[in-house]
C-alpha cells in the first residue's frame, strides 16, 4: 500500500505462549514513519525480522486500514 508522505505507521507481531499455554500476541517493531508498506515489509525481510501478522494504520489519525499476515514460504 501506497499513500502520500508517510501517511502509515505499521506495528508488528507474531504470535506467542504464556507459561500456561495462552496464545499471547508480541510486538515486535513499531515503524511511526512509512511511506509504503511493501518497501517496509522488504525491509524486515532483508534485515531477518520474524513477524507473524502486522497491523497498518492511519498515522494521523490512527484508523485501522489493513492486517498483513506474513507468508512464511517467502
Amino acid at each position: 500500500m501506497k499513500g502520500a508522505k508517510n501517511d502509515f505507521s505499521m506495528t508488528f507481531f507474531i504470535k506467542d505462549s504464556d507459561i500456561r499455554s495462552k496464545p499471547v500476541d508480541k510486538q515486535v517493531l513499531y515503524l511511526k514513519y512509512v511511506h509504503d508498506t511493501e518497501k517496509a515489509i522488504r525491509w524486515l525481510r532483508a534485515n531477518k525480522i520474524y513477524w507473524d501478522y502486522a497491523n497498518i494504520y492511519n498515522r494521523r489519525t490512527r484508523e485501522f486500514k489493513q492486517r498483513i499476515y506474513n507468508n512464511l514460504s517467502i
